[in-house]
């Protein structure tokens, strides 16, 4: 191609526009060193167009599909084995522990919680994201839950499970894998039974909603191949200075059922099982209002009845923070005299 070519040095928005795809991904591709390119003094990225055809053709998306057995199944096996068939090239050092992590957890938990049969596994290792899918063929995840902790439906099974510790064999497990998966990866979905729970740990937000999945439990994670978050740094947010499982993060919009919050009964399905926490975050956003009994069964009669959890407030709106901060100044009648 001739120096004054108009296909050589061209920007990144151009090559973009000539392979169909963002800038961002093509930024991303550069950065793992999948499409050449060069950089000017001013800092600008400059491309040549034919180059840049070559590797993306080139450039190949590894994916794996396995259908396999889940009586014996070892979960290490299974990420060799996928490692082996599309190795990760391109990702960094703390993009494949925290997908490891969830793959292992995730597998291990089709093994022994599901009761089914077989997994279908999908696995994509991508030059910007690594993504797998997890399927199998048992009663559901939230089915699972709702029969262990005798609760009235599956929703109420997947607010139960977003507080962490949850586990239908304590002796087994610890209830922390799901917990720390879904905060690990940047994008987890966890669909069974009718239910979909979507955790966009970008954006720190959620989302509810149907799926018709079925039988059994699908669970979809991704991880930015280019991420730098440490997967001990995941852990420690919710660990205190022995390791212990000590802190929680509780969605209240998990919890509700209508378009607020009122009643004692909705404060103690909320409450449910948090004395197993020092520390809970209770994160009010998006949360319309709440009443009088359920502010002072959560704050004052629930928090005199465990002082050793601490009970943390965030994203309230005036009209919750002035209900909670009533709840919190009534005195306990039992101590007055």
């Amino acid at each position: 191609m001739a120096e004054d070519s108009p296909l050589r040095n061209v920007r990144i928005g151009d090559v973009a526009r000539d392979l169909g795809v963002s800038p961002t991904y093509i930024r991303k591709l550069a950065d793992a060193g999948v499409i050449p390119h060069t950089v000017t003094v001013g800092g600008h990225r400059l491309f040549d167009v034919a180059e840049a055809r070559t590797a993306f053709r080139r450039r190949r998306d590894l994916r794996v599909e396995l259908e396999l057995p889940l009586a014996g199944l070892e979960e290490d096996k299974v990420w060799d084995r996928l490692q082996a068939q599309a190795p990760l090239r391109h990702a960094t050092k703390q993009a494949i522990d925290i997908a490891r992590y969830a793959l292992t957890e995730l597998v291990n938990n089709a093994v022994d919680h599901s009761g089914g049969v077989k997994a279908s596994i999908r696995w994509e290792a991508r030059a910007d994201l690594l993504r797998a899918e997890i399927g199998d063929d048992g009663i559901g995840a939230f089915e699972r839950i709702r029969i262990a902790r005798a609760l009235p439906d599956h929703r109420s099974a997947l607010a139960e499970l977003s507080k962490g510790k949850v586990t239908t064999q304590p002796d087994r497990h610890s209830g922390e894998g799901l917990f720390f998966t879904s905060r690990a990866v940047d994008h987890f979905d966890l669909q069974a039974n009718g239910l979909r729970w979507i955790v966009d740990n970008r954006r720190r937000d959620f989302a509810l909603g149907a799926s018709s999945y079925e039988p059994g439990t699908l669970a979809v994670f991704e991880v930015d191949a280019a991420t730098t978050r440490r997967l001990e740094d995941i852990f420690r947010a919710f660990t205190d200075e022995e390791l212990g499982f000590s802190r929680s993060y509780v969605r209240v919009k998990l919890f509700e059922h209508g378009s607020s919050f009122v009643s004692r009964s909705e404060a103690k399905r909320l409450l449910a099982g948090l004395e197993r926490f020092a520390e809970v975050e209770l994160d009010f956003n998006n949360v319309e209002s709440v009443g009088q009994g359920f502010a002072d069964e959560v704050f004052r009669v629930w928090a005199k009845r465990h002082p050793e959890v601490r009970l943390v407030p965030t994203h309230m709106n005036d009209g919750v923070a002035l209900m909670i901060g009533r709840a919190t100044a009534i005195p306990d009648e039992r101590t007055q005299t």
